[in-house]
């Protein structure tokens, strides 16, 4: 793949994010025409990165920041599929990478893979309006807001009843979410290089037969609303919410677009795990 537009997205709210875009752009090679939305420009160094109104047309993005930036990213390209490469800075992060320095010398030196990760498709059903759509990398929660905040919800897989429970939401992630909020909630890891599934992971259940599932990519999930409390949401990604309530019927289906993950030589997802959850320690100790 020859890059000769790169498209760059930071998150502002890094205190150190201009030193970092400084340093990745002396990264580039000058042959490289670097653009970014208003709020990545005015990071860089006067006239650095050309101000653009959308990413459409660069050959690869680079995501400065964690996995949230990562997922800003990957939505604006959603429909494009424009490959994407992330650096951390100071977060966890299972989709960025850790080393600015290797991760884009690799990148322009041709030591890299394309990984095709799967997205969620969601379309609320239900009320007077259209069926509102959304797409997410990581996952979709459907949750209360407030203090009195049980959900009375339903849901069903291929029309059938998986159960009907209280609880204070669920979780709908890929395998590539199966590490984020799902995992905090109970929810099991799930290989996102060689797995295509959903997880359904609900929220602290009153019941303690109510546990997480995982089920096929090419299977509908549809989760319905019987009963809130208060307000509820929908949010996407972590990024994105919208209002659902009573009546509304959520459906979960397999994106017909994917996120393409760039990711170096060397590349494992075991040892991701294994490095940033830190398995493996021994915690018996010999006298």
């Amino acid at each position: 793949m020859k890059i000769a537009r790169l498209g760059l997205v930071a998150n502002a709210r890094k205190k150190e994010i201009r030193d970092v875009v400084k340093d990745v752009l002396e990264l580039v090679p000058r042959n490289v025409a670097v653009c970014g939305l208003e709020e990545t420009a005015n990071l860089a160094p006067a006239d650095a990165v050309q101000r653009v109104e959308t990413l459409t047309g660069c050959d690869a993005v680079l995501a400065l920041g964690g996995d949230g930036t990562l997922l800003m990213a990957a939505r604006m390209v959603a429909e494009e599929e424009i490959p994407l490469l992330g650096i951390k800075i100071r977060s966890l992060g299972f989709l960025a990478e850790d080393d600015p320095r290797r991760a884009i010398g690799d990148l322009f030196a041709g030591r890299f893979s394309i990984q095709d990760r799967l997205r969620l498709s969601i379309v609320c059903e239900g009320g007077e309006g259209t069926p509102r759509g959304y797409s997410a990398l990581n996952d979709a929660v459907v949750h209360g807001v407030g203090v009195s905040r049980v959900l009375h919800l339903e849901t069903t897989i291929n029309g059938t009843v998986l159960g009907e429970y209280l609880a204070d939401g669920v979780i709908v992630s890929t395998p590539t979410g199966s590490t984020a909020y799902s995992l905090a909630a109970g929810g099991p890891i799930v290989n996102p290089t060689s797995v295509e599934a959903f997880v359904i992971t609900p929220l602290c259940p009153h019941s303690l037969s109510v546990r997480p599932i995982v089920v096929s990519a090419g299977e509908t999930v549809s989760v319905a609303i019987v009963e809130d409390a208060q307000e509820t949401l929908l949010t996407i990604d972590g990024q994105q919410s919208c209002v659902v309530g009573k009546g509304d019927k959520l459906v979960f289906r397999r994106s017909s677009t994917a996120t393409k993950l760039i990711v170096t030589d060397g590349y494992s997802f075991y040892d991701i795990v294994r490095r940033k959850l830190k398995w493996g320690g021994m915690l018996r100790q010999d006298h």
